[in-house]
């Protein structure tokens, strides 16, 4: 068996206050618009070949008050996706091996009907704000099935333009419906409810899920790729008006019933909150929004790059020093699980239980610094920026696959000369786009780097295709 569990979570503070047990494959949840009922989908399917999953499918009913399940409802295996009617007095379900949409009465925990529906009823289920419409994903054919709830039956079938769909949803109006999942590179489908055309619309990344401002307004599309973002869609115009990162494998979105936070759901489980000001996150209580580099500081504290300090604070303008360096480039690279410390320090002035030891070691392990001559690695000096230009070329180089580059003749600063330590690094970062420079065409090599300027370096580094909004 692989059961999943449903991880409860404090919405203002993030701490976990239960674990559900979900039954086997569990695929997602509903809540109740009152907040006192959980219906956690589990499709009785475990997705691994070696102990593949012969039981049925489950819809789990949880008492949201004491985290407790209070009924178990069986269903077709491969089920299902659910959501409930604007009423709450029904459940819908797409029951993928069953090739229907199941109704439960969530009074009796009864199913009281099975709607049979063409194709692969895998996708997810999106309910008319009136409640007498059903729209059914296809998951491998891509089109969406209309189901009339009164009539319990198919009404009709939409062709999307997309050759698959994993989320559908439906703008408070109930007048588009939105279908991500189309392809990749990435599409987003959308269908006018009211004439049924469809077309689709371009987007960068790979759209996964979506979620709407309470006016409708604004759409905010989830970019599911590894690096991932939040792309803010005007709804009258499906142009991007704003892009923002919201850290790594994003696979869900929900804006809060205010539009005032965005909670985003990463691969693993993770829950993370995204408080909506000018269409990005106040991460830090001295970098408000419009502040140079808010952006950027802000994608450092939602991909876990960067905590700030306990009181709240990042202080952008302090030096970053070299073992905070070293800590940013370890979890930028994930946090490699795999890696274990060594016992016996490769610096003289680093100890076993010092700050940050085990990240300045990876950081050596990796070839990405080899400290000073005299067998130093200087923990709290600040970075140079010349130094911070050859530790993000040898990550470049080392962990990101980066080619290896020949430094120009002319190099693209006055004050950094061919010969001079780091000119090949220097020259690499510009070329990359990481560092412009100053304005007044100089690079000042020796300088202290700032942690604002570091959060700049890292997203350009790791997000060379993706330019911030300024």
């Amino acid at each position: 068996m692989n059961p999943g569990n449903v991880t409860v979570q404090d919405a203002a503070t993030g701490a976990i206050q239960a674990t559900i047990p979900g039954a086997m494959g569990t695929l997602g949840v509903v809540l109740s618009d009152d907040g006192s009922r959980l219906y956690i989908a589990n499709s009785g399917n475990t997705q691994n070949p070696r102990n593949q999953g012969t039981g049925p499918g489950i819809v789990q009913v949880v008492d949201a008050r004491t985290n407790t399940v209070t009924a178990s409802i069986e269903t077709d295996r491969g089920g299902g996706r659910l959501t409930l009617s604007p009423d709450g007095r029904t459940l819908f379900g797409a029951m993928y091996e069953g090739r229907n949409v199941t109704f439960i009465d969530t009074a009796s925990n009864a199913i009281t009907a099975k709607v049979p529906v063409p194709g692969q009823p895998g996708g997810r289920v999106a309910v008319s704000p009136d409640g007498g419409t059903l729209y059914v994903g296809d998951s491998y054919a891509g089109g969406v099935q209309v189901v009339s709830v009164a009539e319990r039956r198919v009404v009709k079938s939409v062709e999307t333009g997309c050759t698959s769909n994993s989320d559908l949803t439906l703008n408070p109006s109930g007048s588009r419906l939105y279908i991500t999942g189309c392809m990749y590179p990435g599409s987003l489908g959308i269908v006018d409810t009211g004439t049924m055309a469809s077309h689709t619309i371009p987007l960068t990344g790979a759209p996964g899920a979506v979620a709407f401002s309470p006016d409708g307004g604004k759409a905010y599309v989830v970019d599911s790729s590894e690096n991932g973002h939040v792309l803010v869609l005007d709804a009258a115009t499906e142009t991007v008006a704003a892009t923002f990162p919201v850290g790594r494998n994003p696979t869900g979105i929900v804006v809060t019933r205010d539009g005032s936070a965005l909670f985003i759901v990463h691969g693993g489980s993770a829950v993370s909150r995204v408080d909506l000001v000018e269409n990005g996150r106040q991460a830090f209580s001295d970098v408000p929004a419009g502040a140079p580099f808010f952006h950027e500081i802000s994608w450092l504290s939602n991909s876990g790059i960067s905590t700030g300090y306990p009181d709240g604070s990042f202080r952008p303008l302090e030096s970053v020093q070299r073992d905070a360096m070293a800590a940013f480039l370890f979890r930028n690279a994930g946090s490699p699980a795999w890696f274990v410390p060594p016992a016996v320090s490769p610096f003289k002035d680093l100890g076993p239980g010092d700050m940050f030891y085990k990240e300045i070691t990876w950081l050596a392990g990796q070839g990405i610094t080899t400290g000073y001559d005299d067998g130093t690695f200087r923990p709290r000096a600040p970075v140079s920026r010349e130094a911070m230009a050859a530790f993000l070329y040898r990550y470049a180089t080392t962990l990101a696959g980066a080619p290896a580059y020949a430094a120009p003749p002319t190099a693209p600063f006055t004050d950094v000369r061919p010969g001079d330590a780091f000119h090949r690094e220097v020259s690499w970062a510009a070329a990359a786009g990481i560092t412009t420079g100053y304005p007044d065409g100089i690079f000042r090599p020796r300088a202290a780097v700032s942690r604002e300027a570091t959060a700049a370096f890292l997203y350009r580094l790791t997000n060379p295709d993706k330019p911030m909004p300024r």
